[in-house]
C-alpha cells in the first residue's frame, strides 16, 4: 500500500493488485451525517450516475462504458458512524489486456472525474426531469423498506436506540422530505460536498504518477479545508426500554441494542471482534447453538458489534409466543459468557473463522478498498494481516472484559 496527500484533506492510496485482471478507482467524499441534508445526499449519487457533460444521457454513458471493454460505474451513499460517505467508483480491465494498447486506467480516471466535476446542469441546478425520476425511485425504496420485516425491525430499534444522534440519521433520508428536493438546492448541496468534505481516493492498481497528477489538478482549488470526519460517538446507557409494534406477519421479529458506554481502546477493538463472534457472529456461536438449536426458540439469531457506534445488535426471527423467551435467552447467553467458562476449543474455532474472513478481504477489489476506507475514517490504517495477529492474541479474560461493558438500552418487538 502506498499513500500520499495530494491536497488539503485529499489523499490518494494505491492498493496492491497483483492477482486481479481488473483495476478499480474509487473517490469517497466523507462529511458529517447531517439530518437536514440526508435526503438530498441519498438521491444525489443515483442522479449523478446517469451521465455527465460528455455523455449527457444514460444511453450514451452506458455505450461509453461498453466501449471501454465493459467498464462499470457506480455511485452510492452510506453511513459510517456519524459520517456520510458518497462513493464514486469505476472498474475495468488492466491496460495489458486492451487489444489496441489503450491506456484504459487513464481513460477510467477521466470518466470518473468527469462525472464528479462536470455533471449535467440546467438553469443553475441539476436537470429537473432526471431529478423527478430519481425522487420517485427513492420514494419507492423508502416505502418498500417495510416489506423486509427483519430489516424494518432492526431499523425501528435503531431509531429508538440512537434517537437524535448523528449515528442514527437514515441512509436513505426521510420520506416527507423527498418531494421538497429541487434541482437548485440539490446542486448547492453537491457543491458543498465538493468543497467541504474529506476526500479519500483509492486506486487498486500499480502506482501511476500520471494518474496522481490528474487527481491533483482536479482538486487544485481546495485550499484551507479542515478535516470533516467526525469521531466515534457512543450512546450513554439508559434503563432498558421495550417497544412492541403490532403487525400481521407470519414470523415475529425481535431486535436488541446494547451500548458499550464508551469508545473501545484499539486493543479492545480486537477483543470485541472475537467476543461478538463467539456470542452471535458464527454458525457455532452461543446464540446459534443454544437459543436456536438447543432450545428451538427462533429461526435465526445473530449478533454484530459496530465499532463506529459502540453498539451491539442482536436480532432474531421467532414464533410470536416466544418473543419474550428469546429476549431472556439472549440476555442469559451474554451473562453466561461473562460469568462462566469459555473453552479453548470454542475460542480457537471462532478465531479460525475470523482469520479466514480476514484472508478473504484481499480476495476482491471491493473488499480491499472498503477495508481501507473504514480504516481511513477510523484513522488507524491497520492492515488485515495485522488484525490477524491481534485476533490470535485474544484471551478468554479479554473476551469477558469487553462483553461486560455492554448494557441493554432497547428491545424492539414486531409481533401480532
Amino acid at each position: 500500500m502506498k499513500r500520499a496527500t495530494i491536497k488539503n484533506n485529499v489523499s490518494i492510496t494505491f492498493l496492491p493488485n497483483e492477482k486481479f485482471k481488473r483495476n478499480r478507482i474509487n473517490i469517497s467524499f466523507i462529511m458529517p451525517n447531517d439530518k437536514e441534508k440526508a435526503t438530498m445526499y441519498a438521491v444525489l449519487p443515483t442522479l449523478m450516475e446517469r451521465g455527465y457533460e460528455d455523455y449527457p444521457d444514460m444511453c450514451m454513458f452506458s455505450k461509453k462504458l461498453n466501449q471501454m471493454y465493459g467498464a462499470s460505474f457506480s455511485a452510492t451513499t452510506s453511513v459510517v458512524g456519524q459520517n456520510r460517505v458518497l462513493r464514486f467508483t469505476i472498474q475495468g480491465i488492466k491496460n495489458r489486456y486492451c487489444i489496441n494498447g489503450e491506456d484504459l486506467l487513464a481513460e477510467m480516471t477521466d470518466v470518473l472525474l468527469g462525472v464528479i466535476f462536470r455533471p449535467c446542469v440546467e438553469n443553475g441546478g441539476f436537470i429537473s426531469d432526471w431529478l423527478e425520476v430519481e425522487k420517485v425511485k427513492l420514494r419507492e425504496e423508502i416505502e418498500g423498506e417495510i416489506n423486509d420485516k427483519r430489516g424494518y425491525c432492526v431499523k425501528m430499534a435503531q431509531r429508538k436506540f440512537f434517537k437524535d444522534s448523528k449515528n442514527g440519521v437514515e441512509r436513505l433520508g426521510y420520506l416527507e422530505e423527498v418531494d421538497g428536493i429541487n434541482p437548485v438546492d440539490l446542486y448547492s448541496c453537491y457543491r458543498e460536498m465538493l468543497a467541504g468534505s474529506t476526500v479519500e481516493i483509492f486506486v487498486t492498481a500499480h502506482q501511476d504518477d500520471a494518474i496522481t497528477e490528474k487527481f491533483a489538478q482536479a482538486f487544485a482549488d481546495r485550499n484551507g479545508r479542515e478535516n470533516t470526519i467526525l469521531p466515534i460517538e457512543v450512546m450513554e446507557k439508559t434503563d432498558a426500554e421495550t417497544y412492541c409494534e403490532a403487525m400481521d406477519i407470519v414470523q415475529g421479529k425481535v431486535c436488541l441494542f446494547y451500548t458499550s458506554e464508551r469508545k473501545l481502546t484499539e486493543e479492545e477493538r480486537y477483543h470485541m471482534l472475537v467476543a461478538s463472534a463467539i456470542y452471535g457472529g458464527t454458525a457455532s456461536s452461543r446464540l446459534f447453538k443454544n437459543v436456536r438449536e438447543k432450545q428451538s426458540l427462533c429461526y435465526y439469531c445473530g449478533a454484530a458489534y459496530n465499532g463506529f457506534t459502540g453498539s451491539m445488535r442482536v436480532d432474531s426471527g421467532v414464533e410470536h409466543q416466544n418473543c419474550d423467551k428469546v429476549v431472556q435467552a439472549v440476555q442469559k447467553e451474554l451473562a453466561d459468557l461473562i460469568n462462566g467458562e469459555i473453552t479453548e476449543k470454542e475460542i480457537a474455532e471462532t478465531k479460525l473463522v475470523l482469520l479466514n474472513s480476514l484472508d478473504a478481504v484481499q480476495d476482491g477489489l471491493h473488499g480491499l478498498e472498503a477495508w481501507y476506507l473504514n480504516e481511513a475514517i477510523r484513522g488507524t490504517w491497520t492492515a488485515p494481516q495485522q488484525v490477524k495477529e491481534k485476533v490470535q492474541a485474544v484471551t478468554e479474560q479479554n473476551i469477558k472484559d469487553v462483553l461486560s461493558l455492554l448494557h441493554l438500552n432497547v428491545v424492539y418487538k414486531l409481533t401480532k
